[in-house]
């Protein structure tokens, strides 16, 4: 490659720009080319590492997390200091599509029992963290057990703090769909694996929980623990993240207990005695844990076979000991314990539950219990206890859709669950983070992730009544329980202690109490909302999803009066104080007058992004009433159910009219009600036009439909042409697939994985010499081309034609959500203008599901506040 000589002679500075700006697969070949590519390409192909499992078909089964990858990946890392040192980013993941947050996430316990149990394997981790000194990132995504508990403990060991020790910090975490009880736990007495058992978190400065349990409870309800990955077991249909389902292996959670719960049985009842060779052998047979991990043993010997076994990369000598374990004692390591988010009981629980056992029997079986049980802590005490260890370099913490209530049944641990409840708010709002910038607990959209009833971030909790609070009976006959009398203020003190935060995330219900504020707290409140007038520049703000649908509006009808009163002093007496928002998101079942009534309250501020996210679109219904406005070969009848009919007289009237800004003297006041209303993009662009860059509405009930839009959709997108600013906007749409009566979206999502190509820049014309019939409406419709250049004619001419004529023209979105289990699709393209004036589509990606590579790296990298 002539062009590598010219490379050496650019100075530093500027050849790690150039370097920096290609694709992976470009810096790979680089590397390939001469000593000297290898020395500047290796360490940015090293910066960022995945490690990724597959799933491989064997003689005997289908293995459905085979480590072959990871464990070579690992052994390389071991072996090559200066690869080690190279990495910067560690992500590990499970290649399967993570559970669905509505059908799948609340029945997960991310248990995975037999997941990357091999010995051989965590201690290659331990070798290979070790070495890498410069990770500053640390991501697990859908994570296996062991290896998240191996990953966190190793990279926050109290000894990689020490000063001197060489080791940079790791300052960003994020934990998506994964264990973290007992990898989180800062201090544990011992581990089968050999992890460390002191852990130091100084020097985060971000944490992300996501979409994982942190459940404060003392058990869970093992009937809710019906999805737990597993190597060998029963293959089930879950959900492919593209509106299909795939086959994976499954155990249940009680076949998992259960198999140790027979082990303590086995322990106590067999008699060994020696074989000839001298190998001690039980009379019993083998260990009802050797049945569960045999497959995943045998499987795991067979990656190891494969490696070499001599040169550079051979197994390290501890590691390759570990392989002439017995599938006994791999199993017992193995094995993390029967209980999930709690600790081993005592003694008097065993003689509770075991009553007949002989005691010398029970005090057996109870050492044995908690030799085996790896979490001894709940979730929710492992992550608060992390908090407060890098409570002096925290800047910003995120709670994103946590699995935090405990089930509220009619079973006798109910009090201790709802206690463990309250604590778990106590103790998170005790933390204290001196230099926190953001705070998010997106966490009121799905009932399985419901904040502590009652609790106010800006207000005294637990004023009202427990009945109307919800609670069981127990819980109301103590009106003054210590717990909830200390968490009555939680909320107002954690505000007050961090009056540096822009950006804040909330449940738009649970920022006041219905009714009039307390007077003894009320310059309190009064201040720190005035303080955060000032700083904060990022508001989000959510509400329990509704269903079938967000109503216009509740000003008649409401289903929930004390919450109602709720968001709307959120809107009075907190929206209304904002200076300086310039995001805005609104999610969840509010109705669109509330989301309205936000944008209104904020006409002050400065915005230049707004999202707004529902089940039905926030722009308007472009259906009518019950989708009377639309074919019956458009939608299909359960799509239709909660669709208000719009007030088209008002909106064909309004949409295509100037948008008029408030006047200099304006002072914002309620107007709740739907009926006369300007359309939604009208208001926002009456307020806001001038400074909005990016919009942003999803919800697929009563969307615009992209092939055969209904009258009324002119006039409510009419009012984009008024945002010249707009760099990018978002929308849902609705795309149907039926053809001769029968839907077809597989086919088309099989037509777009099948037809995926390296990103177009150019639209193909289709002619009219294109085969008849279905293949033909496949290709004019929904062949990738002929979409974008689809989607470019319906939404161009409502853009503004100053933005279009930027550089780079606006990016468009337009997310489709098709197939049996509502897989969403999206394609991205830029729409600017040609040569002669007319409007083109500049090129396209897609359509992509959000697991497709790119865009789900892009959404990593991109995420706010991380």
């Amino acid at each position: 490659m002539p062009g590598s000589n010219l490379l050496s002679e650019l100075p530093e500075e500027l050849l790690q720009d150039v370097l920096e700006r290609l694709q992976k697969a470009d810096l790979t070949s680089l590397n390939l080319v001469s000593r000297w590519c290898y020395e500047v390409a290796t360490p940015l192909v090293w910066r960022q590492v995945e490690l990724v499992d597959c799933g491989t078909e064997h003689g005997d089964g289908r293995d459905e997390h085979d480590d072959g990858g990871i464990v070579r990946k690992l052994l390389l890392l071991a072996r090559r200091p200066n690869l080690a040192r190279s990495v910067h980013v560690l992500t590990h993941r499970c290649h399967l599509p993570p559970p669905a947050i509505f059908s799948e996430l609340p029945y997960n316990t991310f248990s995975a029992q037999t997941l990357s149990t091999d010995p051989r394997t965590i201690r290659l981790v331990q070798h290979a963290v070790a070495l890498m000194t410069h990770v500053h990132t640390l991501r697990i995504i859908f994570g296996h057990p062991n290896l998240t508990d191996a990953l966190l403990r190793c990279f926050f060991d109290t000894n990689r703090a020490l000063p001197g020790s060489g080791y940079n910090p790791i300052r960003k975490l994020w934990l998506e769909n994964c264990r973290i009880s007992a990898g989180l736990n800062p201090s544990i007495e011992s581990h089968p694996y050999g992890l460390p058992l002191q852990l130091d978190f100084t020097g985060l400065e971000s944490v992300r929980f996501r979409r994982l349990p942190m459940r404060p409870v003392m058990a869970l309800d093992w009937f809710r623990a019906t999805i737990v990955y597993s190597r060998g077991g029963r293959f089930r249909k879950l959900l492919d993240g593209t509106g299909g389902r795939y086959d994976t292996t499954l155990n249940g959670f009680e076949v998992e207990s259960r198999d140790g719960d027979e082990h303590l049985l086995w322990l106590e009842n067999r008699r060994v005695y020696h074989s000839p060779d001298g190998e001690a052998v039980s009379d019993l047979g083998p260990s009802p844990l050797e049945a569960l991990y045999e497959q995943a043993s045998r499987w795991d010997d067979m990656i190891y076979e494969s490696l070499p076994t001599t040169g550079d990369l051979s197994l390290p000598s501890d590691v390759e000991e570990l392989g002439f374990l017995s599938l006994h004692d791999r199993s017992v390591m193995a094995y993390r314990g029967q209980s999930i988010d709690c600790g081993p009981p005592d003694s008097s629980e065993t003689e509770n539950a075991y009553p007949t056992m002989r005691r010398d029997n029970l005090l057996t079986r109870t050492r044995a219990y908690k030799a085996m049980q790896r979490e001894t802590i709940p979730s929710s005490t492992a992550a608060i206890m992390m908090l407060r260890s890098a409570g002096s370099t925290l800047t910003s913490l995120t709670l994103d859709w946590v699995l935090s209530i405990p089930p509220l049944s009619w079973s006798p641990i109910a009090t201790n669950r709802y206690l463990g409840w309250l604590s778990m708010y106590q103790n998170l709002f005790g933390c204290r983070f001196p230099h926190l910038r953001a705070f998010q607990f997106r966490n009121s959209v799905v009932p399985d992730t419901l904040l502590l009833p009652g609790f106010y971030l800006f207000d005294r909790s637990f004023r009202t009544t427990r009945e109307t609070l919800g609670l069981p009976a127990w819980a109301r006959e103590d009106k003054d329980d210590p717990e909830m009398l200390s968490l009555e203020l939680a909320g107002l003190e954690f505000m007050e202690a961090h009056p540096k935060l822009q950006c804040l995330a909330w449940p738009m219900d649970h920022f006041f109490a219905p009714g009039e504020m307390d007077s003894e707290i009320a310059t309190r409140v009064q201040a720190v909302v005035e303080n955060l007038g000032r700083t904060l520049t990022d508001l989000r703000v959510d509400s329990l999803y509704s269903g079938t649908g967000e109503p216009q509006s509740e000003a008649w009808v409401c289903h929930d009066y004390g919450a109602r009163a709720s968001r709307r002093k959120f809107i009075t007496e907190f929206a209304t104080k904002m200076q300086k928002i310039e995001s805005i998101k609104i999610e969840g079942g509010m109705p669109r007058d509330e989301r309205r009534e936000v944008v209104r309250a904020l006409h002050n501020n400065p915005l230049n992004k707004i999202v707004m996210i529902g089940v039905c679109s926030p722009l308007g219904n472009t259906w009518g009433y019950e989708g009377a406005d639309v074919s019956q070969s458009l939608v299909v009848d359960s799509e239709l159910d909660g669709l208000e009919a719009e007030d088209k007289p008002t909106i064909f009237e309004l949409g295509p009219t100037k948008p008029n800004p408030p006047p200099l003297d304006f002072k914002y006041d309620l107007e709740y009600g739907w009926e006369g209303s300007a359309p939604m993009l009208h208001t926002i662009a009456s307020y806001h036009a001038s400074t909005i860059r990016e919009l942003k509405f999803c919800g697929y009930k009563g969307a615009p439909v992209l092939l055969s839009p209904t009258p009324i959709t002119n006039p409510l997108l009419a009012p984009l042409k008024h945002f010249h600013a707009l760099e990018s906007i978002i929308l849902s749409m609705h795309l149907t697939t039926l053809f001769e009566g029968a839907s077809r979206d597989n086919e088309v999502i099989s037509y777009w994985l099948n037809s995926r190509t390296p990103t177009s820049t150019a639209l193909v014309h289709i002619t009219d010499e294109e085969p008849e019939g279905w293949e033909k409406e496949l290709r004019t419709k929904f062949a990738p081309d002929a979409l974008a250049w689809r989607i470019t004619n319906f939404v161009a001419p409502f853009l503004s034609e100053r933005a279009k004529g930027r550089k780079g023209g606006v990016h468009v979105r337009a997310s489709f959500c098709i197939g049996e289990n509502g897989g969403l699709f999206d394609v991205d393209l830029w729409v600017g203008k040609g040569v002669l004036g007319s409007d083109v589509c500049l090129g396209f990606k897609g359509p992509r599901e959000e697991l497709e590579e790119e865009r789900r790296r892009g959404k990593l990298e991109g995420r706010r506040w991380f």
